[in-house]
């Protein structure tokens, strides 16, 4: 047994090892191999950290700028009245949407009851113009003859001729060229197709002149359409004085708003010019500085001509002037309007769509109503002197319902249109990848052999390697077409959205970021299942449960922490894709119409990463364009960070 010296003794011999097996130590690493190793690990990691701070500082260096210079812009547009046009703007937007739903639900119910008649008129004019072009020369030659046998005997050579040249189009030419005027014409009787040629006869043989039977289709159809008629005749010019008005206020706004927008760019240029040459040693002996300042000089001497002086408060008074006859116009629109509703309601009407259009429009006209008396008020209370404020220009851009860009008109960086866009996309794209990734982990982690489930999971994580522009040119090429083709199957009109009227849209970007979003959950799905401690699932099985029951009662919910997880990275997964969304997703820059309900899935969208990619190339570094593009990747990075916070917080909150 050691004594204390002993014990003493060895203790610091075994401390002399240790320094010395320690080597020598700088700024906190130890100079040997394993210090080297540690520290090369290490600063992997600082430098991960240093540069995701690199980023965020470069992200709020390039977006602070926006909100300070779209207050003056925002402030310029209501100096020249813009803002008072675009607030009777936003009623005519609301009543061509209105319109539009009333006047389809007349065209559907119009080709229900009318089709083959109908179908006539545009029949005609294609053999209209087959003879125009091919018998041209035959039929002047006829219109020419005076004797009657000569004449007699023309005449039927051309009717020939007609027959023959109306031959060679050939019925499904025939269709597609009807298509483009009538988009949802399905088929061509062959009733129609011969009454079309006997009209064109008849045209042929009547010197030019069109027959009274093709003159009298229209109006025929639309007496006949009674009351559904005269409501969209009663709706069609409803806004006429409201639109005047606003044409008036934005002929006007527009040169006054360019003019002050110009005034500001150049007054800050020279500004920006003037403190170069102070910053300049202007020294003679300086050549190179001396040519410099020489060259700003004379661009100050061109720039200052350009401003040009503007009375605004005289050209203002134009403004207040159509502003006093606003209230009128909008009354009108929304009374003629009712006038065209309650005709609808006691029309009678046939077909199931036109039914539901009218629904529709029944409600969304109670909303135009709320937007017309809401712009009332504001216009009552619009004061071209008011200051616009920095929470304005804030809220502007957070809740702004438009992103208007690349036009002489005042741009609006509205981003609700595009976080929508991304969100309901990568809603759609979630419902469909997160049962299909979460039940192919929990088949392959309990049920598969280990041979399946060997040729399974690579091959699903396999997915990972299809880069995002191949996978966006085959959901162009191949998928869209699938989908529209899919969706006008008569039996499968029951589904909200179907047929689908855009052929790139929010169902087809969402179908195809599933694809994509699927390994990603499968792994993670699969990690969080497999670290389930087996003694759970022998304890399950030792008590009588089948595999089934184990794995939905007992491994799943062990593990849900870790799917939740799997999930909302998948989410933040798909909501910053970029290439299939600009490529798929149609690119409209408004936000959906959730009055559709589900059929919203049909429409078009664009998305916060696809107008970054889409306009970034297209604007000059430093305007406020390009600012407001790094706002909304700002915005974009925000919520992927928190999505990835949170997801480490459930991780976290698993592993205890």
């Amino acid at each position: 047994m050691k004594n204390k010296s002993d014990l003493a003794e060895s203790d610091s011999t075994e401390e002399v090892s240790f320094k010395r097996k320690r080597g020598f130590r700088l700024m906190g690493l130890n100079l040997n191999a394993d210090g080297a190793v540690k520290g090369f690990f290490g600063g992997n990691a600082y430098l991960a950290i240093l540069f995701l701070l690199f980023i965020c500082i470069f992200l709020f260096k390039s977006a602070i700028g926006f909100i300070p210079g779209y207050r003056t812009e925002l402030a310029e547009a209501r100096i020249s009245g813009i803002e008072a046009a675009n607030h009777i703007n936003y009623q005519l937007v609301g009543y061509d949407a209105l319109y539009t739903k009333i006047n389809q639900a007349f065209i559907n119910e119009r080709r229900d009851r009318f089709g083959d008649l109908e179908t006539v008129v545009p029949i005609y004019e294609e053999l209209e113009s087959i003879v125009d072009d091919k018998l041209e020369d035959e039929v002047d030659e006829y219109t020419e003859l005076d004797d009657g046998d000569k004449k007699e005997a023309s005449a039927l050579a051309l009717k020939e001729s007609i027959k023959n040249a109306s031959a060679k189009l050939s019925r499904e030419a025939l269709l597609k060229k009807i298509k483009a005027r009538l988009p949802e014409t399905d088929t061509i009787s062959d009733e129609a197709y011969a009454r079309a040629l006997i009209y064109a006869e008849q045209y042929a043989l009547n010197d030019y002149e069109t027959p009274d039977e093709i003159s009298r289709i229209p109006a025929m159809i639309n007496e006949q359409m009674g009351g559904f008629y005269k409501a969209v005749e009663a709706i069609k010019h409803s806004d006429d004085d409201l639109r005047q008005i606003y044409a008036s206020i934005e002929k006007k706004s527009q040169v006054t708003y360019r003019t002050i927008s110009n005034n500001r760019k150049n007054q800050e240029s020279i500004d920006e010019l003037s403190k170069n040459i102070e910053s300049l040693d202007t020294d003679p002996s300086n050549k190179r500085d001396s040519t410099r300042s020489a060259a700003m000089t004379k661009r100050i001497a061109e720039l200052k001509p350009k401003i040009v002086d503007i009375d605004t408060a005289e050209n203002i008074k134009f403004v207040y002037n159509e502003i006093s006859k606003h209230d009128a116009a909008a009354d009108k629109m929304i009374s003629e309007f009712q006038v065209g509703v309650d005709l609808l309601a006691k029309a009678e009407v046939k077909t199931e769509k036109s039914e539901i259009l009218i629904k529709e429009s029944s409600r969304l006209f109670d909303e135009l109503k709320e937007i017309s008396n809401e712009r009332k008020s504001l216009l009552a209370e619009w004061n071209h002197e008011k200051p616009v404020t920095l929470w304005n220009s804030v809220t502007a851009f957070f809740f702004g319902a438009d992103w208007k860009t690349g036009s002489d008109r005042q741009n609006l960086y509205g981003l609700m249109p595009l976080f929508t866009g991304s969100l309901l996309i990568s809603l759609v794209a979630m419902l469909f990848a997160v049962p299909l990734a979460i039940g192919a982990a929990i088949y392959v982690n309990q049920f598969a052999t280990k041979r399946e489930a060997g040729f399974l999971k690579p091959g699903i994580e396999f997915i990972q390697a299809i880069p995002s522009v191949v996978l966006g040119l085959f959901g162009v090429l191949v998928v869209a077409g699938l989908l529209q083709g899919l969706s006008e199957c008569g039996w499968l009109s029951w589904v909200p959205g179907f047929p689908i009227q855009d052929r790139l849209n929010v169902l087809l970007a969402g179908i195809l970021l599933a694809f994509m979003a699927c390994p990603t959950i499968f792994t993670l799905a699969e990690d969080a299942l497999n670290n389930v401690p087996k003694a759970y699932t022998e304890a399950s099985l030792a008590m009588g449960a089948n595999k089934l029951q184990t794995a939905l009662k007992i491994v799943v919910p062990a593990s849900l922490s870790g799917i939740v997880a799997a999930i909302m990275l998948g989410f933040g997964r798909v909501i910053g894709e970029t290439m299939v969304v600009l490529l798929v997703a149609g690119n409209k820059a408004r936000i959906p119409d959730l009055s559709n309900g589900i059929g919203v899935i049909g429409e078009s969208v664009h998305t916060m990463t696809g107008i970054i990619a889409q306009e970034y190339g297209e604007v000059e570094p430093g305007v406020l364009h390009w600012k407001a593009l790094f706002m909304v990747g700002l915005v974009l990075f925000l919520i992927s960070l928190s999505i990835n916070s949170v997801c480490q917080r459930v991780i976290a909150k698993r592993s205890k």
